[in-house]
């Protein structure tokens, strides 16, 4: 039996850096995924047991993957929210990661979140103070100190970049998928 060679890339950019340990086929799938996802001209070579890439730390700012909306009304639009502890999800991520940068906030409060839902023309909460509270309890928000402050948490983050502004027939999919797994599950018993 011949004993498979384990491959080795390292990757560095500036202070960040990144290994990728194991099988040929597996390595060489991950740095050309990573390669996409830098879109660069340069892709790293596998060849041998180890690989050692250096991209220069003055490289040109990356493009953001996923092109940003000009204002928080787009960015509602195009999440579709459909509940007020989802739009508060919401409005956190759009002000950790989308705002101007002069306008950006680590933190969200009930003034934050009734001025985003008047921004995004969505109709505002009888108390926005509850509906952050009934986001934190979803699990979606951290509450931050004793002043009502607020922050997105990792749930909270993915719901918004990977759960919301499906399209309908995704979510259809989605829902079948899980009634067949239910199903599946229920007839092993």
């Amino acid at each position: 039996m011949k004993k498979q060679t384990d491959y080795k890339v390292q990757i560095k950019m500036g202070d960040a850096e990144v290994s990728v340990e194991g099988a040929e086929s597996g390595v060489v799938k991950i740095v050309e995924a990573l390669s996409d996802v830098l879109r660069s001209s340069r892709k790293p070579s596998v060849s041998g047991g180890t690989t050692v890439s250096s991209l220069p730390s003055t490289s040109p700012a990356l493009p953001s993957p996923r092109s940003a909306p000009a204002d928080i009304r787009s960015f509602f639009e195009q999440k579709q929210p459909s509940s007020d502890i989802e739009a508060a999800a919401a409005a956190a991520y759009y002000s950790q990661y989308l705002a101007p940068e002069d306008s950006r906030r680590e933190t969200i409060d009930a003034s934050y979140l009734k001025e985003a839902f008047r921004q995004a023309n969505r109709p505002l909460p009888a108390r926005t103070s509850y509906t952050l509270i009934n986001a934190r309890n979803a699990g979606y928000l951290d509450s931050v100190g004793d002043g009502g402050q607020f922050r997105l948490n990792a749930v909270g983050y993915n719901l918004v970049e990977h759960g919301l502004g499906r399209s309908g027939e995704d979510k259809k999919h989605r829902l079948k998928l899980k009634r067949k797994r239910r199903k599946a599950a229920a007839n092993k018993k």
